[in-house]
């Protein structure tokens, strides 16, 4: 994504976010505008360790992982393997079970907000899951 497109979809989201009273939508737009922020970082060369791991994707981290151990991984993404462990924990990557509740969420939200699944997959979890409730919220109020 180039600079300008970058630099537009802040300020959208900036504007939304001063016009949104609920305060879970107002989360995901924070964790949304924190994370195209990081991607404008990174085209400058300024990440941060917590940027880093706020635009690394859970299919970036599998495909590593098919050729790496996360140590090797924590040390190519320059960040420290507590915080790729933590990262993986936010994530559902270190259990089986919740993943499947997290591609639900991403299928269902990729419908509803006319995303593709990489888009609503590359958003943080816990944006993932503040968009779902701020639907499921939403969906019972209709």
């Amino acid at each position: 994504m180039d600079r300008k497109l970058l630099k537009e979809k802040q300020i959208q989201l900036i504007f939304q976010l001063e016009q949104e009273k609920n305060r879970f939508i107002r989360k995901r737009l924070i964790e949304e505008l924190e994370f195209f922020e990081a991607l404008g970082d990174r085209e400058k060369g300024l990440l941060t360790a917590e940027q880093k791991l706020l635009i690394l994707t859970p299919s970036e981290y599998r495909e590593y992982k098919r050729t790496k151990s996360d140590v090797q991984i924590s040390r190519l993404i320059g960040v420290s393997r507590s915080s790729l462990a933590e990262w993986k924990r936010k994530k559902g990557l270190n259990r089986k079970k919740s993943q499947p509740v997290q591609q639900e969420m991403i299928d269902v939200l990729a419908f509803h907000l006319d995303k593709t699944k990489d888009e609503i997959g590359a958003l943080p979890a816990s944006a993932i899951e503040c968009q779902y409730e701020a639907f499921v919220i939403n969906e019972a109020h209709n």
